[in-house]
C-alpha cells in the first residue's frame, strides 16, 4: 500500500483491485463516497472538494481509515 497523487487529489494504491473495490464499498456503506482508478482500478481516488472544513475533512478521513483497516483486517485474518 502506497500513496500517491497532489495537492488535494490523493490516491492509495492498495496493489489489488479486488481489495481496493471493497474498500470503496465498505466506505459507501459509512457515507463516503471515494472510487477506484487506475489500469486495474487498484488504486482508492480521494478527491475532496478545496472548501471542505478541516472537521468534514477528518471525518471523511477517519471512515475511509476504518474502511481501509476492516477490509486490509479480514484479508490478513483469512490468509492466516
Amino acid at each position: 500500500m502506497s500513496a500517491k497523487g497532489r495537492g488535494m487529489m490523493r490516491g492509495i494504491d492498495l496493489k489489488c483491485g479486488e481489495v481496493a473495490n471493497q474498500v470503496v464499498w465498505t466506505a459507501f456503506q459509512k457515507g463516503l463516497i471515494v472510487e477506484t482508478a487506475g489500469p486495474k482500478d487498484e488504486v482508492v481516488k480521494c478527491l475532496p472538494p478545496l472548501v471542505i472544513g478541516e472537521d468534514q475533512l477528518g471525518q471523511g478521513l477517519d471512515i475511509l481509515e476504518d474502511a481501509v483497516d476492516s477490509v486490509i483486517g479480514s484479508a490478513v485474518n483469512t490468509a492466516a
